[in-house]
């Protein structure tokens, strides 16, 4: 599912259910590329990002990101 961060770079899509929890790929708009990954992280109880190999963002983009990881806390 397809999840619109209102940004013209990235957007989310649901990738998984961790234990009761969504996980959600960031992709490259343009590319189809996933570059992220947010997800619960259980030692924090908290969403966090995590990349596999090194990503650039820009401000607007990491807002995008911060407000889809406070929709995941809720």
């Amino acid at each position: 599912m397809r999840i619109d961060l209102q940004n013209d770079y990235i957007h989310a899509e649901l990738i998984e259910d961790i234990k009761g929890k969504a996980a959600y790929a960031i992709v490259n708009n343009k590319s189809g590329n996933e570059i992220a990954c947010v997800s619960y992280y259980p030692p924090w109880r908290r969403y966090v990002m995590v990349t596999d190999s090194p990503a650039v963002f820009d401000i607007g983009c990491l807002v995008s990101i911060i407000q889809l990881i406070k929709r995941a806390e809720v």
